[in-house]
Protein backbone atom coordinates (compact mmCIF):
# COMPACT_ATOMS: atom_id res chain seq x y z
CA UNK A 1 0.00 0.00 0.00
CA UNK A 2 1.17 3.60 -1.01
CA UNK A 3 2.69 5.92 1.75
CA UNK A 4 0.96 9.00 1.60
CA UNK A 5 3.15 11.87 2.91
CA UNK A 6 2.94 15.95 3.77
CA UNK A 7 4.33 18.82 5.29
CA UNK A 8 2.98 20.47 8.39
CA UNK A 9 3.72 23.72 9.82
CA UNK A 10 2.99 25.07 13.38
CA UNK A 11 4.11 25.92 16.70
CA UNK A 12 5.45 23.47 19.26
CA UNK A 13 2.95 22.55 21.77
CA UNK A 14 5.55 21.12 24.01
CA UNK A 15 9.61 20.42 24.28
CA UNK A 16 9.75 16.95 24.10
CA UNK A 17 10.15 17.22 19.82
CA UNK A 18 13.95 17.27 18.92
CA UNK A 19 14.83 18.44 15.62
CA UNK A 20 16.07 15.52 12.65
CA UNK A 21 18.52 17.73 11.48
CA UNK A 22 20.19 19.41 14.59
CA UNK A 23 18.87 17.22 17.14
CA UNK A 24 18.29 19.64 19.77
CA UNK A 25 14.99 20.36 21.41
CA UNK A 26 12.28 22.07 19.98
CA UNK A 27 11.08 24.91 22.19
CA UNK A 28 7.56 25.30 23.41
CA UNK A 29 5.64 27.92 21.06
CA UNK A 30 8.29 27.75 18.38
CA UNK A 31 7.87 27.33 14.97
CA UNK A 32 8.31 23.85 13.77
CA UNK A 33 8.07 22.20 9.73
CA UNK A 34 7.23 18.57 9.87
CA UNK A 35 7.69 15.64 7.02
CA UNK A 36 4.39 13.38 7.61
CA UNK A 37 3.91 10.15 6.86
CA UNK A 38 0.84 8.22 6.63
CA UNK A 39 -0.36 4.18 5.80
CA UNK A 40 -2.92 2.73 6.27
CA UNK A 41 -2.96 -1.49 6.35
CA UNK A 42 -5.45 -3.70 6.79
CA UNK A 43 -7.35 -1.23 9.59
CA UNK A 44 -4.02 0.04 11.02
CA UNK A 45 -3.11 3.40 10.65
CA UNK A 46 0.61 4.07 10.63
CA UNK A 47 2.29 7.21 11.46
CA UNK A 48 5.93 8.95 11.49
CA UNK A 49 6.42 12.56 11.93
CA UNK A 50 9.82 13.84 11.29
CA UNK A 51 10.45 17.52 12.95
CA UNK A 52 12.85 20.82 12.33
CA UNK A 53 13.79 23.91 13.12
CA UNK A 54 12.61 26.73 10.23
CA UNK A 55 16.24 27.18 10.71
CA UNK A 56 17.64 23.78 10.01
CA UNK A 57 15.80 23.25 6.72
CA UNK A 58 18.58 23.50 4.30
CA UNK A 59 16.77 21.64 1.27
CA UNK A 60 12.89 21.55 1.38
CA UNK A 61 11.34 18.37 2.12
CA UNK A 62 10.08 15.92 -1.00
CA UNK A 63 8.13 12.86 -1.67
CA UNK A 64 9.53 9.77 -2.42
CA UNK A 65 10.05 10.39 -6.45
CA UNK A 66 10.92 14.30 -5.67
CA UNK A 67 7.64 15.16 -6.34
CA UNK A 68 6.61 18.43 -4.20
CA UNK A 69 4.48 17.70 -1.24
CA UNK A 70 1.28 19.77 0.26
CA UNK A 71 1.98 21.84 3.24
CA UNK A 72 -0.64 22.05 5.84
CA UNK A 73 -1.65 24.38 8.43
CA UNK A 74 0.02 27.38 7.21
CA UNK A 75 -2.98 29.72 7.81
CA UNK A 76 -2.90 29.22 11.20
CA UNK A 77 0.29 30.64 11.91
CA UNK A 78 0.71 34.74 12.71
CA UNK A 79 1.31 36.46 9.18
CA UNK A 80 5.18 37.46 9.93
CA UNK A 81 5.47 33.50 10.36
CA UNK A 82 3.72 32.68 7.10
CA UNK A 83 5.91 35.21 4.96
CA UNK A 84 8.98 33.74 6.87
CA UNK A 85 8.21 29.71 5.76
CA UNK A 86 6.88 31.46 2.29
CA UNK A 87 10.71 32.93 1.99
CA UNK A 88 12.40 30.01 2.56
CA UNK A 89 10.38 28.13 0.26
CA UNK A 90 11.35 30.83 -2.00
CA UNK A 91 15.21 30.91 -1.52
CA UNK A 92 15.24 26.84 -1.36
CA UNK A 93 13.49 26.44 -5.10
CA UNK A 94 16.23 29.65 -6.04
CA UNK A 95 19.44 27.65 -5.28
CA UNK A 96 21.24 26.12 -7.74
CA UNK A 97 21.85 21.97 -7.74
CA UNK A 98 25.22 21.51 -6.92
CA UNK A 99 25.94 18.76 -9.45
CA UNK A 100 29.08 17.37 -9.96
CA UNK A 101 30.53 17.85 -13.61
CA UNK A 102 32.22 14.81 -15.44
CA UNK A 103 34.94 15.77 -17.52
CA UNK A 104 35.64 12.75 -20.24
CA UNK A 105 39.77 13.03 -20.34
CA UNK A 106 41.40 12.23 -23.83
CA UNK A 107 43.92 9.95 -24.02
CA UNK A 108 46.32 12.52 -24.12
CA UNK A 109 45.01 14.57 -20.99
CA UNK A 110 44.74 10.83 -19.06
CA UNK A 111 48.29 10.22 -19.82
CA UNK A 112 49.28 13.67 -18.93
CA UNK A 113 47.61 12.98 -15.48
CA UNK A 114 49.65 9.81 -14.64
CA UNK A 115 53.34 10.38 -13.62
CA UNK A 116 56.23 8.30 -12.38
CA UNK A 117 58.57 8.92 -9.73
CA UNK A 118 62.08 7.60 -9.83
CA UNK A 119 63.42 8.04 -6.63
CA UNK A 120 61.31 7.99 -3.83
CA UNK A 121 64.43 9.54 -1.62
CA UNK A 122 64.09 13.00 -3.65
CA UNK A 123 60.21 13.46 -4.57
CA UNK A 124 61.44 16.32 -6.85
CA UNK A 125 62.45 13.92 -9.53
CA UNK A 126 59.23 13.34 -11.20
CA UNK A 127 59.53 11.89 -14.63
CA UNK A 128 56.81 11.03 -16.92
CA UNK A 129 57.07 7.28 -18.44
CA UNK A 130 54.75 4.51 -20.05
CA UNK A 131 54.54 2.93 -16.85
CA UNK A 132 52.68 5.18 -14.82
CA UNK A 133 50.74 5.92 -11.50
CA UNK A 134 48.44 7.86 -10.50
CA UNK A 135 49.19 10.27 -7.54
Amino acid sequence: MKMKQFLECEYALSNRIKCATCHVVIFKHELKIGHIFLRKDEGQQFDKKVWYHVHCIKKWPTGEKGQELPLFRLQTLKAEDQLRIKELYKSLQEKPKNKKEIKVLSKQEQYEKYVTVKNLNDPGQIEEDDDCIML
